[in-house]
């Protein structure tokens, strides 16, 4: 069972006075500061996946693709919410950043009528 809050921040501002952290050798840290009287609200914190990676299916356009194949007119994904180009992994932090930039570019351009102005081999 988790500890009341009050513990935790009598733990808190009882160490936050001691800005070295038990080594005097070590520069205090300014940002340490005791914790004033709330009123606080919490909320649990469940570790979980850090993203998704199963989005919805799309071609080089970023178009959507329906259960069968075939481009659903007018819709775009881009992101996390397009299959991962890492086939369903999500290698790490940041990973989907530059394909969804890629892919919006190309959902945008097509929309326009312009991606075909643009090699995509």
């Amino acid at each position: 069972m988790p500890k009341p809050a009050s513990t935790t921040i009598s733990a808190v501002n009882s160490s936050a006075l001691n800005r070295f952290n038990g080594d005097p050798l070590t520069a205090p840290n300014p940002c340490l500061r005791r914790i004033g009287p709330g009123p606080y609200f919490a909320v649990a914190v469940w570790p979980s996946d850090l993203a998704g990676s199963a989005g919805l299916r799309t071609d080089s356009c970023a178009r959507v693709l329906s259960r069968d194949g075939k481009i659903l007119p007018g819709l775009y994904a881009a992101g996390t919410d397009s299959s991962s180009i890492f086939r369903g992994t999500y290698p790490g932090p940041g990973t989907m950043i530059g394909p969804a930039i890629v892919f919006a570019w190309c959902a945008a351009m097509d929309a326009a009528g312009a991606l075909r102005r643009f090699s995509l081999s």
